[in-house]
């Protein structure tokens, strides 16, 4: 970078798994310069002074967000944290790339979105890597174009590698639930396929404890499926799975009056097969991270090349809010084992 480039100086919020990926990908991003992290975790703030050794250190968020040299801030706090922080993100003036899901309910969901309207001249977002991942990028635009005609059902997993450990049941327990944690990524890609403002009708979800019993005792499965109506004339259904034996497998599919489209039908890290008299195989990503690297870093370049150049972009909080919605709405027909009809 010269003197006279265009820099998007940046405060990380968090430096935990997510925050941790988001900081090495901004690392690594042209423009992009990570001014400071606020953390109270003590081994967050030894890491971050290893690797960016001129950053700013803040214990205090409101010491943090005050800092002239921060134009955004990428939020990989706990979700119980992101609406106080984005509000006050945008009360001082700065742009705002916040880790999914954009709050921990619907209610606060809105009351972020809403409030978002008052600022229109900072770009506000939530983070769905799949919406910077190329072949759902190509998918959707081969929807735009009606190659499919009209759009009649959307089905969209994802399945997690089976982890026995303590610390994946651990993080269970806080997690919100299958269809809040994980398959909110599949409702939001949905949405974006969709590339309509659909209002929901009805949703309902079901599920299993097979393989993780204990799950049962945070109102969660190991195997879940939900399907939720859109205006009435569309269907979507989203998978979740915590057991999936070769590793993780992410899909999705659209069908329409003239056609269907399948993202994934075999995601693999590698586009390598070895075939034998054993039959033939593939590697398998381990995790929704390794399959998606290229997307989580594409996400920010579309974060920086919107707030400096005012590109393009495939973000759209409406959706975030709406995804949490739904996402909650299937979490508690689960438990009551009941529709759960949205107010319109």
């Amino acid at each position: 970078m010269t003197k006279t480039d265009p820099v998007l100086r940046v405060g990380a919020v968090g430096a935990g798994r997510m925050g941790r990926i988001h900081i090495d990908n901004m690392l690594e991003t042209r423009f992009v310069e990570v001014v400071s992290l606020v953390t109270v975790m003590e081994s967050e703030k030894k890491w971050m002074k290893e690797l960016v050794p001129e950053a700013k250190i803040f214990d205090n968020y409101d010491e943090f967000i005050s800092d002239p040299n921060i134009d955004a801030v990428v939020i990989s706090s706990p979700s119980g944290f992101h609406k106080e922080h984005v509000f006050k993100a945008m009360e001082h003036g700065k742009h705002v790339f916040c880790e999914k899901p954009l709050t921990e309910n619907p209610e606060t969901a809105w009351e972020v979105y809403n409030k978002s309207l008052e600022y229109p001249h900072l770009k506000i977002c939530c983070a769905f890597p799949r919406r910077y991942c190329q072949e759902y990028v190509e998918a959707a635009k081969a929807i735009r174009e009606g190659r499919l005609g009209t759009i009649t059902t959307l089905r969209s997993q994802c399945t997690d590698k089976y982890d026995p450990s303590e610390y994946f049941v651990n993080y269970i327990k806080t997690s919100g639930g299958i269809f809040v944690d994980s398959s909110i990524h599949d409702i939001d890609i949905c949405l974006f396929l969709l590339g309509q403002d659909k209002k929901a009708g009805q949703a309902f979800a079901t599920g299993t404890t097979n393989v993780f019993p204990q799950f049962a005792e945070f109102g969660d499965v190991d195997d879940g499926m939900g399907v939720v109506t859109l205006d009435g004339d569309l269907v979507m259904n989203v998978y979740g799975c915590r057991n999936n034996a070769h590793g993780h497998h992410t899909m999705t599919e659209v069908r329409g009056s003239k056609g269907r489209l399948l993202v994934n039908p075999e995601p693999r890290l590698l586009n390598l097969e070895i075939s034998s008299n054993l039959g033939t195989n593939y590697a398998a990503a381990k995790d929704h991270m390794e399959l998606f690297s290229a997307a989580y870093k594409a996400e920010l370049v579309g974060f920086r090349d919107w707030v400096l150049f005012d590109k393009e972009h495939n973000f759209n909080l409406k959706d975030a809010a709406k995804a949490v919605t739904i996402g909650h709405a299937l979490q508690t027909s689960l438990r009551k084992n009941s529709p759960i009809k949205f107010n319109t």
